[in-house]
């Protein structure tokens, strides 16, 4: 296999990892959208090369004739090595099992949910998240809501409400997905995960007639709720609890560092769809090189 055929990947990879540690300031709703396009292109790309290269390994050049008509569809090479093969089947099916893992946790946490807008838990674990469904259903605990006054209330309600009103369970579920396809994608999906937070922070902050103190206390003190479902659904105490109370209550970041930040993640974004694009570029060659062969 040719180094050719590795370096998109290899600089996608590079590139998707820099938008997640780099200390980029950017507006919260450009980074959801931003860092989903990331995640899902990264992981996209890895999971089709590592799969067609596990197909390519498994059918063989003495299997060739059976596929002649699926070619147009399959990228299938010839010449995989039996290093490259292994490799790829046991990453693909690892793959696979974590995706499945993903998804599992995603129809749990939506369980008893269908039709609700609200379901209260009766447990003293303090619980707050959004399940994602129709119309959407704010899940708390008892153990929650009375270790805070009701304003504070009010302030779970309006975050949580704000998750679901926004589509935030969609990205962060591409987010899950795209971590479970490749382990490195973690910083930049944390990163998604905290710009989904600070979205749906600054949406109670309006509900509450712009008291950032109030919403900020309110988070502080819901920062030790807990959720089997962590990471795949909104939760109030998802990302960095302190990013988001300096964020509401410290200073802002000044507009020069937001456009620089808003320029890095533009280019960055573009650079990695432009490698993914080479890359399956790449495979259908690949594929019209086996067709004729």
């Amino acid at each position: 296999m040719s180094f050719e055929f590795v370096l998109p990947v290899l600089a996608l990879l590079g590139l998707a990892v820099v938008l997640g540690v780099g200390p980029w300031e950017l507006s919260p709703k450009h980074a959801v959208r931003a860092l989903t396009v990331v995640a899902v292109t990264a992981a996209g790309t890895v999971g089709l090369v590592a799969l067609a290269t596990a197909v390519g390994f498994v059918v063989g050049p003495a299997r060739r004739a059976d596929l002649v008509a699926w070619c147009r569809i399959v990228p299938l090479h010839h010449d995989v090595g039996v290093v490259e093969g292994v490799a790829s089947l046991a990453a693909t099916i690892a793959m696979a099992l974590r995706v499945g893992l993903v998804l599992w946790r995603l129809r749990q946490a939506t369980r008893g949910t269908s039709g609700r807008r609200l379901s209260i838990v009766d447990t003293a674990q303090p619980i707050a998240y959004a399940a994602p469904g129709r119309p959407g259903c704010v899940v708390v605990s008892t153990g929650l809501l009375s270790a805070l006054d009701p304003r504070e209330r009010k302030v779970v309600f309006a975050h949580e409400r704000a998750h679901l009103r926004q589509g935030h369970h969609r990205h962060l579920a591409l987010g899950s997905v795209a971590v479970a396809i490749v382990p490195f994608l973690k910083p930049l999906v944390e990163r998604l995960r905290l710009a989904t937070e600070r979205c749906a922070d600054e949406e109670a902050v309006t509900v509450l007639d712009g008291d950032r103190h109030l919403v900020a206390t309110a988070i502080a003190k819901a920062a030790l709720a807990k959720t089997a479902f962590n990471g795949v659904v909104p939760a109030i105490n998802g990302g960095s609890v302190v990013a988001r109370i300096n964020a509401l209550i410290g200073t802002p970041p000044s507009a020069w560092r937001g456009r620089v930040g808003l320029a890095v993640m533009t280019v960055g974004t573009l650079s990695v769809v432009a490698a993914g694009s080479v890359q399956v570029h790449h495979l259908w060659r690949l594929a019209g090189h086996i067709c004729q062969g």
